[in-house]
């Protein structure tokens, strides 16, 4: 088969992919609005398969079957029932976007006429629609995207910071549970550090939310949002509170094998496990910001491992140098 119409059949499999998608996705959510924008959002994709499955008739290419990647529709619906409404339309957009540069790169490359190029352009101009109307769905659940993030940056942190104590801790205390209780003394000391930031943070920009509510109101001669002012002046309890909880629980993974394990291989036990949190906790991450998951994924955790090895080559320079040594 030719590239170009191995391209186009991929290209049509992605839009079978994408329509049983919509249409089981549909069938999940509560917001009436959503259900029926992934409904529509469904019928426009299987007209999109029918232009490439078209295309591919009038070059001779058996369409039989081909078929909607079920392992990917499981896969979606599983991180929309684990990360929640936010972050799974987030990643439908991301998906949108890639999407968009597809086709428009085929487009800019393609060979064919004029009534071709017309649908193609069409083709985008609706999945241009479609990133709209899931970046409206994001507006509306913006709150529950915030709250995610605060989870996810406090996990996230928890790991890294108590991961790089105690590996600078291994190469000064031989005992396995004298390394835990450093640990938690960082643990617990970075999750009332991390909680204020986090509260100052949020009040900063919560109440420039409430000084533009105020300003807004007095321009248009109107009453200011009371309820509004109340929601944007608990956001920072909120977020301060999300952030210290799971700083502390990130903070638990790296200290917990010190509680059962000898030193040693507590350390390398606590660094697989780190690794592997990071990752996923980053994953989400590039997921709800829109960039690259495996990349993003791949980079926390190698830096997760690079904070611990500096502090532990910092604790072996204090133990071999300067001869300190904590029995």
């Amino acid at each position: 088969m030719p590239g170009n119409l191995k391209e186009i059949r991929d290209f049509c499999s992605d839009e079978l992919t994408d329509l049983e998608f919509y249409k089981a996705l549909s069938e999940r959510v509560k917001d009436d609005n959503l259900r029926k924008n992934l409904l529509r959002l469904s019928e426009v994709e299987k007209q999109h398969s029918q232009f490439w499955i078209s295309y591919l008739h009038k070059h001779g290419v058996d369409t039989s079957r081909l078929r909607p990647k079920r392992t990917k529709i499981f896969f979606m619906l599983f991180l929309f029932r684990v990360l929640g409404l936010g972050l799974a339309v987030n990643l439908l957009e991301y998906g949108e976007v890639e999407t968009v540069a597809k086709y428009r790169d085929y487009a800019s490359r393609t060979g064919e006429d004029e009534e071709f190029r017309k649908g193609i352009e069409r083709i985008i101009s609706e999945e241009i629609e479609h990133e709209d109307v899931f970046s409206y769905t994001l507006e509306q659940n913006k709150e529950k995207l915030d709250r995610n993030r605060d989870i996810i940056y406090g996990i996230s942190d928890g790991l890294v910071e108590v991961l790089a104590a105690i590996a600078g801790l291994t190469a000064l205390l031989t005992n396995h549970l004298d390394v835990a209780l450093g640990g938690l003394v960082v643990g617990v000391s970075g999750t009332m550090s991390m909680s204020v930031g986090a509260y100052l943070a949020k009040d900063s920009e919560s109440q420039y939310k409430i000084s533009s509510l105020r300003r807004n109101a007095i321009l248009k001669n109107s009453t200011h949002d009371r309820d509004k002012v109340d929601q944007y002046r608990g956001e920072s309890r909120r977020s301060a509170m999300n952030v210290g909880m799971f700083y502390i629980l990130g903070a638990a993974i790296p200290i917990l094998p010190f509680l059962f394990l000898q030193r040693d291989v507590a350390l390398v036990l606590a660094i697989i496990l780190v690794a592997v949190t990071q990752g996923l906790a980053n994953s989400i991450i590039a997921i709800s910001m829109n960039m690259k998951i495996l990349k993003e994924a791949l980079k926390a955790s190698g830096l997760a491992l690079l904070a611990a090895l500096a502090s532990y080559l910092v604790g072996q320079v204090f133990h071999i140098i300067l001869h300190v040594s904590l029995v």
